[in-house]
């Protein structure tokens, strides 16, 4: 297999990663993350409960659950795309193992235990009744799992270091993968605890600039949840608010470190390839803000909720792919 195949099999992965996160999102923001009570079947079956048998099944199997075929649905169809992500990344880390001999074993490798942990996180999602730790890990990973494959596939292409590195803009780029990695962990934990229309103001948040009711402490509770369906959004008002303000906060942050970056790219550097990147990162980055904002003014649509969440991952990959050519170049 030549190196350019390989390549594009990666990139091909890191796709329909995106997509398998997309159809995770919607599941998530139509209440069905629990339509299946069991893991990896539903209802003791790998499909969904369909006929008068099943249903009848069913309900004596879990006489205390609500059986919605439509939730049922939507969930088994995310789990079967999640199968087929994992059995691609095991190829992807063999073929990676064989023919780049040159890659170092630590990505191919990576990414086997990843997709194996991930698998876990989906299970953990529904026998823990989405909690939001586990639910926001599980984004974050599957997020993970896209950007290692796409650089995996830039891995593969032959390369070689750049003569002179612009050692500013690494750590520049380094810096705001971090702040968009955190940001992207907020925006995960505020939908998790259906925190994103907290505030259904903006740029105010409740009616003020500086809401004075958060509560962080029981918004900010990670271990040590109590044994609930949170897919009943718990949490009460206040705890909410401070959740969501954080996330705007962030983004606040983020937005700033980003403006820098690329003020610095684009009147600071004359590499051609990592200004087109850039450039393509911006437009990116402009529409997660409106996304974003739009969540907020149109009550949460879930075209653009689940287009949020799809986008952060875009962005993210996107500098990726802007770090790994600050610092390599492909050979011809």
């Amino acid at each position: 297999m030549s190196l350019h195949v390989l390549r594009n099999i990666c990139i091909f992965g890191a796709l329909y990663t995106l997509v398998v996160i997309s159809v995770g999102a919607w599941v998530r923001l139509t209440d069905a993350g629990l339509g299946c009570p069991d893991w990896p079947g539903c209802y003791g079956i790998l499909g969904t409960p369909d006929t008068d048998t099943e249903l009848l099944r069913a309900q004596e199997l879990y006489p205390d659950a609500i059986i919605d075929t439509g939730k049922a649905w939507r969930e088994m169809f995310h789990r079967y795309l999640a199968g087929i992500l994992g059995i691609f990344v095991f190829y992807i880390s063999y073929l990676t193992i064989k023919y780049a001999k040159h890659v170092s074993k630590i990505f191919p490798v990576t990414l086997f235990f990843l997709i194996i942990i991930q698998s876990l996180m989906g299970m953990l999602t529904v026998t823990e009744l989405v909690k939001p730790t586990i639910v926001t890990t599980h984004l974050v990973l599957g997020m993970s799992t896209a950007t290692l494959l796409l650089w995996n596939g830039l891995e593969v292409q032959r390369h070689k270091i750049l003569n002179l590195i612009d050692k500013k803009l690494v750590i520049l780029i380094v810096l705001c993968i971090v702040g968009l990695i955190f940001q992207i962990i907020l925006g995960g934990w505020t939908s998790t605890n259906y925190a994103s229309l907290a505030c259904t103001d903006f740029p105010k948040c409740d009616n003020s600039w500086w809401p004075s009711n958060m509560d962080y402490k029981n918004g900010f509770t990670v271990f040590n949840l109590p044994n609930i369906n949170y897919e009943q959004a718990p949490l009460i008002h206040n705890a909410k608010v401070a959740i969501h303000f954080t996330h705007r906060l962030g983004a606040l942050l983020l937005t700033t470190l980003y403006v820098y970056l690329f003020w610095y790219i684009f009147f600071k550097q004359s590499n051609v390839r990592i200004k087109i990147i850039s450039s393509i990162i911006l437009g990116f980055f402009t529409l997660q803000i409106i996304l974003g904002i739009s969540n907020v003014i149109y009550s949460l649509p879930i075209s653009i909720a689940v287009l949020h969440t799809v986008n952060a991952s875009i962005v993210l990959m996107g500098m990726i792919t802007l770090l790994y050519y600050s610092t390599y170049h492909p050979q011809k």
